[in-house]
């Protein structure tokens, strides 16, 4: 192959695809942000299977991703990525094995001992919120899975693009046909901005708001997650010096619009972690606002070839597992190429 593989976007998914395609191909990476300037560096980025249908492809692309992150975390402590435990707790949902849960190092239901630690903690304030003891947590699993800081993970990505020369270049695409002249295969890794740049109106965007506080000695060391909150998601999430506390999951929102107040969260988060009350409340904080592109009908993996004979292979629609399935689905569109 004479011409460079494109590869179009460059958030976790372009530039990890870019890394295992460099391996086989001269490569080239064309977007108008990298890196920690792209959306990628507001993901909470917890392995998990996430806003995406649990197919079997998913679950392979997920496993390989998840064996690559755990190399990572152990071969270059310098690339953010660590390994985390938590539990996730649900109140509504009815009880199930989740389709990935043999993926994992750990996954193990909560006995009944540890479920009524969450619905009675030592200080009481569960019981004097009706909203949370009218709808008490049912059922939850505990989980081990890489975790990374995405502003370190995303660098790292970088310097490992480089090192294997890939080639960066500051471009706005606006079709993917202009890239035809230059380049036989193009990878589209755009996450988002793939509504408009091929017409996809598949996407149903789902925003998320957290905040951002400094750890201190007193701060968790374990996440958790309470997705089915009667007053909206809550989780609190040690990474790398830092904890994030939120959330939220606004189905068909696509606006950068701070609207989550933190009283709102601190009181969603705080039931389980008295630190958010009694030390985070008082600490500087950050709000993050982002988009995830979740694509209902499922992630778009598959080639297409334009009129002009250019080969483009989709890798799109990754929901809230973009950093989940980052090196399965990039080992994926390597396949593709042949």
């Amino acid at each position: 192959m004479t011409k460079p593989v494109c590869v179009v976007g460059a958030g976790v998914i372009g530039l990890t695809t870019a890394i295992v395609l460099a391996s086989r191909y001269d490569v080239r990476i064309i977007a108008d942000k990298f890196g920690t300037d792209t959306d990628s560096v507001k993901a909470t980025a917890v392995w998990h299977v996430y806003l995406v249908p649990e197919t079997a492809e998913v679950l392979e692309w997920s496993s390989v991703t998840l064996q690559r992150l755990l190399d990572i975390s152990r071969l270059y402590p310098e690339s953010g990525v660590e390994i985390i435990r938590g539990v996730e707790l649900f109140r509504t949902q009815p009880r199930h094995v989740p389709s990935w849960s043999h993926i994992p190092p750990e996954f193990a239901f909560l006995t009944d001992d540890e479920l009524r630690r969450f619905n009675e903690p030592e200080d009481g304030l569960y019981g004097r919120i009706s909203s949370v003891s009218n709808a008490p947590v049912k059922w939850g699993y505990r989980l081990k899975a890489p975790a990374a800081t995405m502003s370190a993970y995303l660098n790292w990505l970088v310097e490992q693009a480089q090192k294997r020369k890939v080639q960066f270049d500051r471009q706005h695409v606006d079709r993917l046909a202009e890239l035809s002249c230059q380049h036989d295969i193009v990878v589209n890794c755009t996450g988002l901005g793939a509504a408009s740049l091929v017409n996809d109106e598949a996407f149903e965007p789902y925003k998320g708001q957290y905040f951002v506080v400094a750890s201190d000695d007193g701060s968790p060391t374990e996440y958790v997650g309470d997705d089915d909150h009667p007053g909206g998601m809550a989780y609190v999430i040690p990474r790398g010096g830092e904890v994030m506390i939120g959330g939220s999951a606004e189905a068909g929102l696509n606006d950068l619009v701070e609207t989550v107040q933190w009283a709102d969260v601190v009181a969603r988060a705080g039931l389980y972690v008295p630190w958010v009350r009694h030390s985070a409340s008082e600490r500087p904080r950050q709000l993050v606002v982002g988009v995830r592109p979740v694509r209902p009908s499922g992630i778009r993996l598959e080639r297409e070839v334009l009129e002009t004979g250019t080969c483009v292979v989709h890798n799109y629609g990754h929901g809230g597992s973009g950093f989940s399935l980052s090196w399965g689905c990039a080992t994926a569109v390597s396949a593709l190429i042949g």
